[in-house]
């Protein structure tokens, strides 16, 4: 990925913006976008697609220095690794958003989307939030779910985004090539916005402690679900673990991508649109419109793959369950260090 994606490039540390002021290369861009949409994960299909059309008048474009925290994952993680050089790694981070005053910048959502751009093989790694790590530069020890939240109070070097791509390279040992923050409403009014999705749900799952109440529960097989309900399906975990809500993501993932693939977006307008004003409220990226131009010929390229799926827990040996001295529940490397999940993730493709 020397041509394509040069990892060590410079970073600007202003927000763009400026909106696209050429109508014909709208007109392209959009053309692009439809082709693009039903492509891989629609997670990042869907922000992706707003992102080009938009650009930075609709939501947030986020850069960094090359001093910055991405400057040092960077020279730690570089091109010529060999575990590096034909892989793209983007990270997905879904939070609760500024509304939620009880921690709406944790990021409750943490997964790793790696394409392998010689074989074009795709997998999604979840990282559970409870992992416990120093994160560097800040010298703070904490759930890697804070990253982001405590780098969008430094706000400095990057920002939350920088941050968190950081601590997840500390735990990962892959550089994070781009980060995408998604909250939760975006989530819920894409799936309205659809129609509702259609969710394999793979055994059977029962929630009454979480929502004040709410009790629901569905059997294994094919559920119908509105925004609502996929997000609480998403979110819940008291009655179960965070492995398990971290596998539960996945299918929603793969149900919103078979939506979108099913519903033609490229011949319904109208409702692209819709999402336009829908993710541009909610978005944040580093990614810039040069760059998603670019990363449009690898997504077509893989938009029959099958993902591999795959969540960071404790049955794999990887990592053991504690308590912190404060008492918190935390998840800490089994070898010391995280030299084991560094191999597990640069080999996903390999095994």
């Amino acid at each position: 990925m020397k041509d394509l994606f040069d990892k060590n490039k410079e970073f600007k540390s202003d927000i763009n913006t400026s909106p696209l002021s050429a109508k014909r290369k709208e007109k392209s861009l959009l053309k692009m976008m439809f082709l693009f949409f039903a492509s891989f994960i629609i997670i990042l299909a869907v922000i992706f697609f707003v992102f080009v059309f938009k650009a930075s008048s609709t939501f947030s474009i986020v850069s960094q220095q090359i001093t910055s925290f991405l400057g040092i994952s960077a020279a730690k993680f570089p091109v010529a690794d060999p575990a590096e050089r034909n892989r793209l790694d983007i990270l997905i981070l879904g939070i609760r958003g500024d509304e939620d005053p009880y921690g709406g910048k944790l990021t409750d959502t943490i997964i790793l989307a790696s394409i392998d751009t010689k074989t074009y093989e795709t997998a999604l790694i979840s990282i559970p939030r409870d992992t416990y790590l120093k994160f560097p530069i800040v010298n703070i020890s904490a759930k890697i779910n804070e990253a982001y939240e405590v780098g969008e109070q430094k706000q400095r070097n990057g920002g939350g985004i920088a941050l968190a791509k950081l601590a997840v390279s500390e735990v990962a040992g892959v550089n994070i090539d781009y980060a995408i923050v998604v909250d939760f409403t975006a989530f819920k009014e894409t799936v309205d916005l659809m129609g509702g999705i259609d969710v394999n749900v793979t055994k059977k799952f029962s929630e009454n402690l979480q929502w004040g109440g709410i009790n629901f529960s569905f059997e294994p097989g094919v559920h119908h679900m509105d925004g609502d309900t996929a997000l609480l399906y998403a979110r819940s975990r008291f009655t179960t673990s965070d492995f398990d809500r971290a596998r539960r993501q996945q299918e929603i993932i793969l149900a919103i991508r078979q939506k979108a693939e099913s519903m033609g977006l490229s011949a319904s307008p109208q409702k692209a649109f819709k999402l336009l004003d829908i993710l541009g409220r909610n978005v944040k990226t580093d990614l810039t419109v040069s760059e998603i131009t670019k990363l449009f010929s690898v997504v077509k390229k893989i938009e029959n793959s099958k993902p591999n799926l795959k969540v960071l827990d404790t049955s794999g040996g990887l990592l053991f369950s504690t308590y912190s001295t404060e008492g918190a529940y935390i998840l800490l490397p089994t070898k010391g260090d995280f030299s084991d999940v560094h191999d597990f993730v640069r080999n996903i493709f390999t095994e």
